[in-house]
This record gives structure tokens, C-alpha cells and sequence, in this order.
């Protein structure tokens, strides 16, 4: 028969073995839900590809990539730091840099994205690797178009890194959480 004492360390022993096997089985443990970013705010980056049209303003118009440093060199009006900005907020920056150097009075400008930067999938799906954005960008479309989950993934959590501002968060999502350009998508492996 088995004392008192015996029988409280092999529990003690069964309990830390059972929250060494539970964390184990969580790549994400530990991480915070990541903060979900509004799709309407899009902001652009370097690498991004955007159109930029300015009524009455041929050599202005047409297509730009976001160089390292968050710029973009337009005709007449030099370097445009845009890198941060919302996609109306770059048009306001673009009309205003027009007006101050007397291009034009009231300049009527849009700006559209063309191909924003890539979403990386790695870890348990079919084909890790490197997927052109599109919105509306779920992480379920994300892991679809990586052909789907392997026999051996962590289904119910993801962990996505994601570029906010200069510092780069990493936080826990589900499949409806929706993806930005940019964001590193990693499917942890279960254990058990």
C-alpha cells in the first residue's frame, strides 16, 4: 500500500509532466493575440507598387514602387516620403508637395495600389513559401492557397509577425483573423 507522501509526489510528478506535454504542444504558447489591423487602413511600404494619378498632370502621372527608404520620386516635385501613410493620407502628401512648389493650384490627385508586398506562409502547410496579397486576405485563404494544413499541424492557432511601424509583433490568430501585406505567417506543429 502506497503511503500519503507517495501518492502526493507521483501526482506532483503526473501534474508537471502533463504541463510539460501542454506546453509542448503549443508553438504559440505564451504569444498574445495579435492586434487585428482594419483592412480600410492600408498603409503602404517599401516594396509596394502604387498608380498615381493627377488630373491635368501627364508627367506626373503613372506607375511607382516605394523605394528602402519609404519614398517615391515623382516628376516636378522630387522625393515624397510616403512610407506609414494611408493610402488618402499619401494623396494629401502628394497634392500638397504639387501646390508648394507651384505645379499646380489645386491638384486633384489619386493613388491605387497595384502589388502590395507578399505574405510569407511557413511551417506545417503543404507548400511553405511566398504569396502575392490580395484583400480581404484571411488566414484560412492564406493556408489554402499553401495547399492546406499537413497531417501533422497545429490547426486551431497560428502565430503571425507583422511589421507595425519600425518594430516587427508577433502575436496568435485564428482562421478568420485577416492578413496584411507583409505579415509572416508560421503553423506550429502539434505534438500530440
Amino acid at each position: 500500500m502506497l503511503t500519503l507522501s507517495k501518492k502526493l509526489t507521483r501526482t506532483a510528478i503526473a501534474a508537471a509532466s502533463l504541463a510539460l506535454v501542454t506546453a509542448c504542444s503549443s508553438g504559440t504558447g505564451g504569444l498574445a493575440p495579435l492586434q487585428s489591423a482594419s483592412t480600410a487602413e492600408l498603409r503602404v511600404a517599401p516594396g509596394d507598387k502604387v498608380r498615381i494619378a493627377v488630373q491635368d498632370l501627364e508627367p506626373v502621372s503613372g506607375d511607382y514602387t516605394i523605394d528602402e527608404t519609404g519614398s517615391i520620386s515623382v516628376p516636378l516635385i522630387q522625393q515624397v516620403k510616403v512610407s506609414g501613410m494611408t493610402y488618402s493620407e499619401m494623396e494629401g502628401a502628394i497634392a500638397l508637395a504639387l501646390a508648394e512648389k507651384d505645379v499646380l493650384k489645386n491638384p486633384n490627385v489619386t493613388v491605387q495600389p497595384l502589388e502590395l508586398r507578399p505574405v510569407y506562409i511557413m511551417g506545417e502547410v503543404r507548400q511553405p513559401g511566398e504569396y502575392a496579397y490580395r484583400q480581404g486576405l484571411t488566414v484560412f485563404a492564406a493556408i489554402s492557397m499553401a495547399g492546406g494544413y499537413t497531417y501533422r499541424a497545429q490547426t486551431d492557432e497560428v502565430a503571425i509577425t507583422r511589421t507595425v511601424g519600425d518594430e516587427n509583433v508577433t502575436g496568435t490568430a485564428d482562421e478568420d483573423t485577416p492578413i496584411m501585406p507583409g505579415d509572416r505567417i508560421r503553423i506550429y506543429e502539434r505534438w500530440f
